[in-house]
């Protein structure tokens, strides 16, 4: 029983010292500070705490997936639009078959003298 209270009383003298001897914060306040304005606090909760104490306190809903999925169905349009996402490849797909067209114009214009060795083909 001795060594318990002893252990207890040597806990509280390591905090008390953690609280002292801890340098003060960026903005000023100390840790004894603080931890005064927080019993403080814990005994009169202001209005953003004792609401957010209220809403911890409330009972959880029991409500299974179909039914929250019922309730939250939205009428309207999807997200996906079949019709407009095959129009999009559509056009991806002539985009990159003009790029293709395009680079290999510009490659066939540069080789005008397939005869010589390229100059990266010329350092190897």
């Amino acid at each position: 029983m001795a060594v318990v209270i002893t252990l207890l009383l040597v806990a509280l003298l390591v905090a008390a010292v953690a609280l002292v001897a801890v340098p003060s914060r960026p903005d000023g306040e100390s840790p004894w500070v603080a931890f005064r304005r927080g019993l403080r606090a814990r005994r009169d909760p202001d209005v953003e705490q004792a609401e957010a104490a209220r809403a911890a306190a409330a009972r959880p809903v029991d409500l299974s997936l179909a039914d929250f999925l019922r309730a939250t169905a939205s009428e309207g349009d999807g997200y996906l639009h079949p019709d407009e996402l095959a129009e999009d490849l559509r056009l991806a797909r002539e985009r990159a078959a003009h790029v293709l067209r395009v680079g290999r114009d510009t490659t066939r214009t540069h080789d005008t003298r397939a005869d010589e060795p390229r100059s990266e083909d010329a350092h190897r």
